[in-house]
């Protein structure tokens, strides 16, 4: 467990607040130019007049920032410019800023985030990067693939889990969209179901079925609507079930990560005999926090250290416009001692 996790939005909050520029609240209702909250009492024409902007930090129009320009005290109204796609609604939750925007923010943040790049390591995990394949030689033998790129994010590999498998059908036919994990899957003819499970090249496969899928038939997802079109081939094949157990752990002894121009994670080629194509692994260790773009991605630095460290990256004219050298000051010497959190004695390190 993490033990620090905020969102982008939370972070921002503090660092717009340790500044002085932070209104937020959630819309009663609107439209696409207008947002009424009760909340908001100042004179009329007051939020205009200074200049301030609305953010959409969640529901309808996340992420989504609007210059104000009108305001109207008696009925609670701001005008926003120009429209939003949606318009606003009771979801619409919203900061309002007149020093900086939000893109200046967010750049202010990430500067903050790289500079602590490889000295504060955060515990990683990927599911979805490696996934185990094979081909056949010209004499028909199953030659597997024992060597895979690995995620740019680590730094540091501690553990690696194959997913667990379950008996599975595998439908070869023409695929059209993309499935969604876990969706049930259904055949168009004989009304079999199944549960997908991995989208190939011209295949997917699904699990806990029941009935039986046939060939020339059409299997769609319920949630996704993807097809597997004119299945030319029904096969049982294994099929991963998305979790992974302690005990489908590989041997530390029967993997190693190669250095060359791009890092690669290299299993035992006999060892790799023993899994099933198409499941996943699982990679755990550590790396550095990446860059944030959405409202919802996590930062799992110490919030307190990012937001002194942000101020000190925020536009230099802005700071001094809006007379903020004194916080500006304070904040390059709360920042100056870095945070620093190193890797599990146990893990292997991926770049030198």
């Amino acid at each position: 467990m993490a033990l620090f996790s905020n969102t982008l939005a939370v972070v921002r909050q503090y660092l717009s607040d340790a500044v002085g520029d932070l209104i937020m609240g959630t819309f009663a209702s609107g439209t696409t130019t207008t947002g009424v909250h009760t909340m908001l009492r100042r004179a009329d024409d007051y939020y205009n007049h200074h200049g301030f902007r609305c953010y959409i930090y969640g529901g309808t129009n996340i992420g989504a920032e609007r210059e104000i320009s009108d305001w109207v005290n008696s009925t609670h109204t701001l005008t926003l410019d120009p429209a939003f796609a949606s318009a606003i609604d009771s979801t619409s939750k919203y900061e309002l800023h007149y020093m900086f925007v939000e893109d200046e923010y967010r750049k202010a943040i990430n500067l903050a985030i790289e500079s602590l790049a490889g000295k504060y390591l955060v515990d990683l995990k990927d599911e979805t990067t490696i996934r185990l394949t094979s081909t056949t030689d010209n004499q028909g033998n199953t030659v597997y693939t024992y060597e895979y790129s690995l995620p740019t994010s680590f730094l540091y590999l501690e553990k690696v889990f194959v997913q667990e498998g379950v008996d599975g059908i595998k439908l070869t036919g023409t695929i059209a969209g993309t499935f969604t994990a876990g969706e049930t899957v259904t055949g168009g003819t004989s009304g079999a179901k199944g549960e997908f499970s991995y989208q190939g090249s011209g295949y997917i496969r699904v699990r806990k079925t029941t009935g039986t899928f046939v060939t020339g038939e059409t299997a769609t997802g319920a949630s996704s609507g993807a097809k597997c079109e004119s299945i030319t081939k029904v096969e049982s094949e294994t099929a991963g079930m998305d979790v992974w157990y302690d005990e489908d752990e590989i041997d530390l002894r029967s993997w190693e990560i190669v250095r060359a121009f791009t890092p690669k994670f290299r299993i035992n080629q006999t060892y790799i005999s023993s899994f099933d194509e198409d499941l996943f692994l699982r990679l755990e260790g550590q790396g550095t926090q990446p860059i944030v773009d959405d409202d919802t991605d996590v930062i799992y630095l110490p919030p307190d250290w990012v937001v002194q460290k942000a101020i000190t990256f925020l536009p230099q004219a802005k700071i001094q416009s809006n007379k903020l050298d004194n916080i500006y000051r304070q904040s390059l010497l709360l920042s100056a001692r870095e945070p620093l959190r190193g890797a599990n004695p146990f893990s292997r390190r991926i770049v030198e």
